[in-house]
């Protein structure tokens, strides 16, 4: 709903400035001088997993959207769980159990048979080379990165102290594309409606959202995490119903 008034970028910004700061009021509470703990190599870490998980990750898929269809777009749901699984494998060494596979596969068939409304033909799977169907992939492999990198930090620190500073610092690397389309004078002229969605955004779909991530990642595999993924569509099917009054297709 915030889109119909402001630029996506000047939105990203937005959601993740206030994330982030929310959750630095909650960590601050905790333990004021928990910056003070991370290294050098820490903050590069960090910084990487800013860039990759909240700035390139939210870039680069606002910028496929545009360039693709939403049955190809519907792939970064299904491809995420296994990328996250195979990186998983290697990088952590977490074992692929057949229960693993399991899941994967039915929930791939889950997003398979939504995104195709029911019609699922061999004709789905054939993905075209177009820029944005790059973009969705590339978006994918960012949220890879984020999910199996930042869990090494999860041994070391609480999800709140490393998902706060990288709320933040996704923010400050967001904040230059919003300069490509000035738009924060219309700040003062968002409807009622408008700042109700930001503030959703921020403190729900970002702030809390990645830090009840984070918090998944360090109780349990990666590969298990990656596979709620599957049921962002769902989620998706019912809030577009309640809130934004569109029709579910029953298949």
């Amino acid at each position: 709903m915030a889109l119909r008034e402001i630029h996506p970028f000047t939105l990203l910004t937005l959601r993740f400035g206030m994330g982030g700061l929310l959750l630095l009021l909650f960590q601050l509470q905790k333990d004021k001088r928990f910056l003070k703990k991370f290294s050098s190599k820490d903050w590069l870490s960090i910084i990487f997993l800013a860039l990759v998980g909240v700035s390139a990750h939210t870039l680069i898929q606002a910028y496929g959207l545009l360039y693709t269809t939403a049955i190809n777009t519907g792939w970064l749901i299904a491809i995420m769980p296994i990328c996250i699984a195979i990186a998983a494998r290697f990088y952590l060494r977490e074992p692929i159990t057949l229960s693993k596979i399991g899941g994967i596969i039915l929930g791939f068939i889950g997003v398979s048979l939504i995104i195709s409304k029911g019609m699922v033909s061999l004709s789905l799977f054939r993905l075209g080379s177009t820029f944005g169907d790059f973009l969705i992939l590339i978006s994918a492999l960012t949220w890879t990165a984020f999910t199996v990198g930042g869990r090494g930090f999860l041994s070391r620190f609480s999800p709140l102290a490393v998902i706060t500073p990288i709320l933040i610092l996704g923010s400050l690397i967001t904040f230059p594309f919003t300069l490509l389309k000035w738009e924060w004078n219309l700040l003062f002229q968002l409807s009622s409606a408008a700042w109700i969605s930001v503030l959703f955004l921020g403190i729900f779909c970002s702030g809390l959202a990645y830090l009840f991530w984070y918090d998944a990642l360090e109780k349990r595999d990666s590969g298990i995490v990656g596979m709620y993924l599957y049921l962002e569509p769902f989620v998706t099917l019912v809030g577009a119903y309640f809130f934004l009054n569109e029709e579910i297709l029953w298949i």
